[in-house]
């Protein structure tokens, strides 16, 4: 399973969730789906993020879409799997 850069990054601050989400004064749930990748950060909490993390907005950027190309590669391999066993 590949690992969202933001939870990745989160963890390596040693920061949890609920931490993050206090900092963007967010919900722990709202954090939770976009490190899953069921819902994508908007631009402006990218940004905050990228701060919190003390990373650049173009590296944090490029790590996201990253990660949901290979998200979505993922994704439809599943799907292709369930079509042929069908």
């Amino acid at each position: 399973m590949i690992i969202n850069p933001i939870k990745k990054r989160r963890e390596e601050k040693g920061l949890t969730q609920v931490d993050l989400a206090l900092m963007l004064e967010v919900s722990q749930m709202y954090i939770s789906h976009f490190e899953t990748g069921g819902l994508a950060p908007s631009k402006s909490h990218i940004k905050k993020i990228s701060k919190i993390l003390g990373i650049s907005l173009e590296t944090l950027n490029e790590e996201l879409h990253q990660f949901y190309e290979a998200r979505k590669k993922e994704l439809e391999k599943k799907m292709e799997e369930r079509q042929d066993n069908a």
